[in-house]
């Protein structure tokens, strides 16, 4: 790197030790799982970065005088909530935007869109790309399954990273629904999904680049698919569901995280291969993603993919779905990481003082 090294300031949120309400006794909590922080530090600094780091509980004054007391070229975004909130993931980055300093990920539009599952659905279905077939239940409305086939998973409308998910989320009957529809109502505080379960492959696709804004510094740069990934259920537990829950996904410890090892690349026809590129590729451009992303889905056995969700913040930790797509596509760790940094940086490569600065804004 020539010159005076650029300053990259990492921000990320400091997770609640609390366990998961579906399992209350939990020994883990999502806290545990932060193995990226270190990373991306390690990796910037070998890449010639001047890192600086900072962890929020909280957004005041004295976090924005901190920030622009560091005045970093660029922000590496890894808050996943706020207020052990992950809806306010949005506004962290909403900050950002306000302090005019480019950063890292899918900007606040893209990662309050995406954690709605409601709202994402029906832009993807207004796209024409597929996803299975649902209901949304509000507290204190009576709801019908006439319309969907069982089996059934119920989520919460407005969560990430597999919370509110476990065994208990798939289920067949109007009963089942009714308890677990009430369990997410009295939980999270919010509407549930109740969406018909495909049966089949859990997909994973990983996508790297840029957004599709023509008008941005790197907009010759094409979001591209990494790799198309698996989940690989063949030690699930025969009393278990086919699912990444909750569990399965943060709980080292248990026999359902060994039972969803993420296997890159996924063994596909070429020709489904193709197609599932493509789907995720354009619902990365209609949800508004940017830097990285994973598009998750469902590949049944008569080979119709099906759009779960869109991770705008997915977890980059090493060893990750994500790194071992990257790997698949030839980057190490560092690599890929500081190719995120450079996209952020694109971003900011004709950065100006502005005459009113931030500092003098009341």
């Amino acid at each position: 790197m020539n010159g005076i090294p650029k300053t990259i300031l990492i921000i990320y949120d400091i997770l609640s030790d609390k366990p998961a309400p579906d399992d209350p006794n939990a020994e883990y909590t999502l806290a545990d799982s932060r193995s990226e922080i270190t990373a991306v530090h390690d990796a910037l600094k070998e890449g010639g970065y001047n890192v600086k780091m900072l962890g929020l509980k909280r957004i005041n004054s004295k976090v924005i005088a901190k920030i622009e007391e560091i005045d970093p070229d660029a922000i590496f975004n890894l808050c996943e909530s706020l207020y052990d909130n992950a809806k306010q993931e949005m506004y962290v980055a909403g900050l950002y935007e306000l302090l005019k300093i480019p950063y890292t990920g899918s900007p606040p539009f893209a990662l309050g869109l995406a954690l709605n599952k409601r709202k994402t659905k029906q832009i993807l279905r207004a796209a024409g790309l597929p996803t299975a077939a649902s209901i949304v239940v509000i507290q204190g409305e009576s709801f019908s399954l006439s319309n969907l086939d069982a089996p059934y998973i119920v989520k919460p409308v407005r969560e990430d990273a597999s919370t509110g998910i476990s065994g208990k989320s798939v289920i067949n009957t109007k009963e089942e629904a009714v308890e677990r529809v009430k369990f997410i109502h009295e939980t999270y505080h919010q509407p549930a999904l109740i969406e018909e379960f495909i049966a089949g492959r859990e997909i994973n696709v990983s996508i790297m680049g840029p957004s599709y804004d023509k008008s941005a510094e790197n907009a010759h740069i094409e979001p591209k698919v990494l790799a198309v990934g698996e989940v690989d259920f063949s030690k699930m537990p025969k009393e278990e569901p086919n699912i990444v829950s909750y569990q399965a996904k943060w709980d080292p410890k248990s026999p359902l995280y060994e039972a969803t090892e993420p296997r890159y690349p996924a063994t596909l026809d070429p020709e489904i291969k193709a197609k599932i590129e493509k789907v995720a590729l354009r619902a990365y451009q209609e949800i508004g993603c940017r830097d990285y992303a994973r598009v998750d889905g469902r590949l049944r056995e008569d080979g119709k993919f099906f759009i779960l969700e869109i991770n705008t913040n997915p977890d980059i930790s090493p060893e990750a779905g994500l790194d071992r797509a990257a790997h698949v596509a030839g980057m190490t760790y560092n690599q890929w990481m500081c190719e995120v940094a450079s996209y952020a940086l694109a971003r900011a490569s004709k950065k100006v003082k502005q005459e009113l600065s931030t500092k003098s804004v009341i």
